[in-house]
């Protein structure tokens, strides 16, 4: 679910009040002790009537006033592309408005400067409709995705924990939920037909429960039974011998990721003194989704075909078809760690890609079935890139809100490619996608065009990236805006 907006909250002390002072007056405008301009009515010295006020940080409001206070039908400019168009009293939002700031749209009744009850909606096609706590559905309400799914009835900051789910696909539950997921007891209708009754853990059917399936005739079957990760077991013993296979495959897994991790730190082959070699760490973050590690693998090829990668590349990823190591904030870590003890930090490259889905806060989102694992932030990012001896370093996310790695990242010995700005999403993130949108473009004839001029291969992709959303209909404040930072130093080394 989206989180909230950037909340600017209405201080009656920003407001101040004439009489006691004395205000400079020009040009038919009053200036005022902490900087701000009045333009417009005054009654005893406040402010009365039609007015328009500026403050010096760039906030501008234009409406009434009422002793002194914003009160009744205005407009604020926040500065910093928030706005908010409604009713004010005493000071604050107070009645019907509509808030604008980021990604979303929020409009319906305030009090006291909280949006109470209304709809907001944001530009990747999401909606939500009903009531609100700080900006976040909290109570009764309904949520659409851009997929076509709905979720009804009682949310709790920003998620759903009691109530429905249906999808174009033909799924259909009624129940508790937590974090998006079905969790607790519920009932789940499959797109055949199929009715599973049961205690949900992290959307899936998990001890004693109920089965209905139409038989061959079309007439209802009821099966009672055990349920294990979503799997259907007769019997006690069944589900005891499946529960012992899937958590001993979880175990060994587990043992195993160590050696797993080591083994591809001790396939990177030596740094050849004189040439510049490229060392790459390929990261796909979220395994509930195979969008991700299908494009580990493919991003590795597509680059193995321009630069000499063999022996010099660490794949990482989530995912339950996968060989490679797991991706999590440890492996990450120790593989930058790997590949900057192997490189010449003045001769070599680092370029680094990870692809995932994304939060506003800019959090890359690391997940592995049947495990909880920590997110990759961007002050992770931050630390260990720059803790690295390796100067040179060309940096690609591909995820939602990726522009604030950019932000952070961006300084003249590196290059930074985003798949998004700071405040968008960016597209081609699910399970019926190959590979994301941004990867498609930057690795498909982007990549053919050639590498050595940063800029241009950047450009060729951000031309294909607009070109992809404008087929979808996606235009305007929807375009994933991708971003880019070309280090000048890094330049001049690079086309040397």
């Amino acid at each position: 679910m989206k989180r909230r907006p950037v909340i600017h909250p209405l201080s009656l002390s920003v407001l101040l009040l004439l009489a006691g002072c004395k205000p400079a007056q020009f040009g038919g405008g009053t200036a005022l002790p902490d900087g701000s301009v009045y333009r417009g009515e005054l009654h005893n010295g406040l402010f009365q009537g039609e007015g328009e006020l500026t403050w010096p940080d760039g906030r501008h409001y234009t409406g009434a006033f009422e002793q002194g206070l914003m009160s009744g039908r205005g407009h604020l400019d926040y500065g910093d592309g928030c706005s908010y168009d409604g009713d004010f009293a005493n000071g604050n939002r107070n009645g019907e408005g509509r808030y604008e700031c980021g990604d979303g749209v929020w409009s319906g009744r305030f009090e006291q400067g909280q949006l109470l009850k209304g709809s907001a909606s944001w530009t990747d096609g999401e909606t939500y409709s009903g009531e609100f706590q700080n900006f976040q559905p909290n109570g009764q309400g309904q949520r659409n995705t851009a997929d076509g799914a709905v979720y009804r009835g009682t949310f709790a900051e920003g998620y759903l924990v009691q109530g429905s789910y249906q999808d174009p696909q033909g799924y259909r539950y009624r129940g508790g939920f937590d974090s998006g997921y079905y969790n607790g007891e519920g009932e789940l209708i499959q797109p055949d037909g199929t009715v599973i009754r049961a205690n949900f853990e992290y959307g899936q059917a998990s001890g004693e429960g109920e089965r209905i399936h139409p038989d061959a005739d079309g007439k209802p079957v009821t099966e009672q039974g055990y349920f294990a990760n979503g799997d259907y077991y007769p019997s006690e013993a069944a589900w005891h011998s499946g529960t012992e296979t899937q958590r001993a495959a979880t175990e060994a897994r587990l043992y195993s990721e160590a050696e797993r991790l080591h083994a591809a730190f001790t396939d990177l082959a030596p740094q050849r003194p004189g040439t510049r070699d490229i060392y790459a760490l390929i990261v796909g973050g979220d395994g509930s989704e195979s969008v991700f590690a299908l494009e580990v693998n493919w991003v590795s090829e597509r680059l193995g075909g321009v630069f000499d990668l063999k022996q010099h590349q660490i794949r990482l990823t989530n995912g339950s078809n996968s060989d490679l190591p797991l991706a999590t904030r440890t492996s990450v870590r120790e593989s930058l760690a790997a590949l900057d003890k192997v490189m010449d930090p003045s001769e070599d490259l680092l370029l680094v890609h990870i692809v995932s889905h994304g939060d506003s806060d800019g959090n890359v989102i690391l997940a592995q079935p049947d495990l909880e694992l920590n997110n990759l932030s961007v002050a992770d990012g931050k630390q260990w890139l720059g803790g690295l001896h390796a100067k040179h370093q060309w940096i690609v996310v591909s995820a939602c809100y990726s522009g604030l790695w950019k932000n952070a990242l961006a300084n003249p010995e590196r290059v930074v490619f985003t798949s998004a700005a700071a405040d968008r999403t960016s597209f081609g993130c699910g399970d019926d996608s190959q590979r994301t949108w941004f990867s498609s473009a930057l690795y498909g004839d982007a990549l053919d065009q050639g590498a050595n001029d940063p800029a241009a291969w950047f450009a060729a992709a951000d031309k294909r990236v607009t070109e992809m959303e404008k087929e979808q209909g996606i235009e305007g404040e929807e375009h994933s805006l991708p971003q880019v930072a070309v280090g000048q130093k890094f330049l001049q080394w690079w086309q040397q």
